[in-house]
C-alpha cells in the first residue's frame, strides 16, 4: 500500500476533492431541479387552472346579474337587450367551461374532472332555464300595460257604480228603509270586491290569489240581483245595468280582466320559480367552482408545504453537510501536503547534516511511494560518505606516518651530510 506513487496519490486526492464539489454541484442542482419543478407545476398547472376557474366564476356573476335585469326589465326593448347581454355572458361561461375541461391541466386533478362535468351539466341546465325565462319575460311583458290598464278602468268603472249610487240612490235610501237596505248591501259589496281586488294585487301565493279570485266571483253573484232589485226601486238608477254588465263581464268571462290578471299573475310567479332555478343552477354552478378552486387551492397549498419542507430540508443538510465537506476538505488537503512537505523537510535536515559532516544519523520518516526510494538512497549516500571518510582519514593517518619517518629520515640524512662534511672539512685542513 505505501508503495503507491506520490503522484498517483496527489491525483486521487484531488480527485476526491473534485468528487466532493461534484456531489455538492449535484446536490444543489437536485434541490434547486425540486423547487423548478415544484415551480413548474405552480405555473404551468395550478396557476392556469386557478385563472380559468377566476373567469368562469366572473362570467357567472356577470350571468346572475344579466338574469337579474332580465326579470326587472320593463319594456320588450330593454328586454331584448338585456337577453342579448345574457346569451354573449352564457356563452363565455360556457367557452371558459370547455376550455377548462379540456385543458391538459385538468387531468392532473381527478376531482376536478368530477367538477367539471356537474359544471356542464349545471351549464346546460342554465341554457333550459333562461330560455323559458326568456320566453316568460317576454309574454308577461306583452300583457302588462293590458293587464294594469284593464285594472285601472275595471277599478274606475267599479268607482263609477258606487258615485251613481251615492248620487242617485242616497236620497230614496233615507225615504224607504228597504232601498236603505238594499243601498247599504250593495255598497258594502262593493267595498268588499275592491278589498278583495286590492288583496288579489298584493297577494304573491298563488294558492291564495286562486281564492280570492273564486271569492271575488262569488261575491259578484249576489251583487247582481241586488242591484237590479234597487234598480226597480230607484227607476234614477237606470243607467247603472250598463255598468253593473261591464263590471260582471270583467270578473266573471273567461276574457274578463280578473282571468287576465290572474293568468298575468300566474305567469308572473312562473317567471319568478324559473328565476329562482336559474339562480338554484347558477348557485349550484358556483359551489362546483368553489369546490373546483379549493382542489387547486389545495395543490397549490400542498405545493407551497412541499417547496417550505424542501428548502427546510436543503437547509437542514447544508447546515450538516457544509461543516462536514469542509473538513474532509481541509483534512484531505492537509493529508496531500503533509505527504510531500513531511518527508521534505526530513530529507532537508538530514542532507543539511550531511553537509556539516554528520554521516551518522539516518534518515528515518513515514515514507511512501516515490519517497522510499529517495530515503533508501539517501541512507545509501549517508553509508557511502561515512565510509569514504573514513577511508579518507585512514588515508590521513597513513600519510601523517610516512610524513613523519620521511621528516626523521631527512633529519638523521641530514645530521650525517654535515658530520661528513666536518669529518671532510677537517681532513681537508689536516
Amino acid at each position: 500500500m505505501n508503495k503507491i506513487s506520490v503522484i498517483h496519490r496527489l491525483y486521487a486526492g484531488f480527485g476526491l476533492l473534485c468528487v466532493i464539489i461534484v456531489c455538492w454541484g449535484a446536490f444543489n442542482i437536485s434541490v434547486m431541479s425540486s423547487f423548478s419543478g415544484t415551480t413548474d407545476k405552480l405555473t404551468s398547472d395550478v396557476f392556469p387552472l386557478s385563472g380559468l376557474i377566476q373567469e368562469m366564476e366572473a362570467h357567472r356573476s356577470e350571468t346572475a346579474k344579466y338574469v337579474v335585469e332580465v326579470v326587472s326589465a320593463d319594456d320588450p326593448e330593454a328586454l331584448d337587450a338585456r337577453l342579448e347581454k345574457l346569451s354573449n355572458s352564457i356563452e363565455r361561461l360556457r367557452g371558459s367551461g370547455d376550455t377548462l375541461l379540456t385543458t391538459n391541466s385538468s387531468a392532473m386533478f381527478p376531482p376536478l374532472q368530477a367538477v367539471n362535468r356537474t359544471a356542464q351539466s349545471q351549464l346546460s341546465k342554465l341554457d333550459r332555464s333562461t330560455d323559458a325565462l326568456a320566453s316568460l319575460k317576454a309574454r308577461v311583458l306583452s300583457v302588462s300595460d293590458a293587464v294594469n290598464t284593464g285594472l285601472t278602468e275595471f277599478l274606475a268603472n267599479n268607482g263609477e257604480i258606487k258615485r251613481t249610487l251615492v248620487r242617485e240612490g242616497t236620497e230614496p235610501a233615507g225615504r224607504d228603509i228597504y232601498i236603505r237596505d238594499l243601498f247599504t248591501t250593495v255598497m258594502e259589496n262593493l267595498a268588499n270586491i275592491e278589498l278583495l281586488v286590492m288583496q288579489m294585487v298584493s297577494t304573491e301565493d298563488a294558492r291564495q290569489l286562486d281564492a280570492i279570485v273564486e271569492n271575488l266571483r262569488f261575491n259578484t253573484q249576489t251583487i247582481e240581483q241586488d242591484i237590479s232589485a234597487l234598480v226597480e226601486e230607484v227607476p234614477r238608477l237606470d243607467g247603472l245595468p250598463a255598468l253593473v254588465t261591464t263590471f260582471l263581464s270583467a270578473v266573471n268571462d273567461q276574457a274578463g280582466i280578473i282571468s287576465q290578471y290572474s293568468g298575468y299573475r300566474q305567469r308572473r310567479l312562473e317567471l319568478d320559480n324559473v328565476a329562482r332555478e336559474v339562480e338554484e343552477k347558477l348557485a349550484a354552478l358556483a359551489s362546483a367552482l368553489d369546490e373546483a378552486a379549493k382542489t387547486v387551492s389545495d395543490r397549490a397549498s400542498a405545493s407551497v408545504f412541499t417547496l417550505d419542507a424542501t428548502a427546510l430540508t436543503s437547509e437542514k443538510l447544508v447546515y450538516w453537510l457544509l461543516p462536514v465537506v469542509v473538513l474532509l476538505t481541509l483534512a484531505t488537503s492537509f493529508r496531500l501536503g503533509r505527504m510531500i512537505s513531511r518527508p521534505l523537510q526530513v530529507t532537508q535536515a538530514h542532507l543539511a547534516a550531511m553537509a556539516e559532516g554528520d554521516y551518522s544519523q539516518v534518515l528515518e520518516f513515514p515514507a511512501c511511494g516515490e519517497f522510499i526510494d529517495l530515503k533508501s538512497s539517501v541512507n545509501r549516500l549517508s553509508e557511502a560518505m561515512a565510509t569514504v571518510l573514513g577511508s579518507l582519514q585512514q588515508a590521513g593517518s597513513d600519510i601523517s606516518v610516512i610524513a613523519s619517518g620521511n621528516a626523521r629520515f631527512a633529519r638523521e640524512f641530514n645530521e650525517r651530510t654535515r658530520t661528513q662534511s666536518d669529518e671532510l672539512g677537517s681532513i681537508a685542513a689536516a
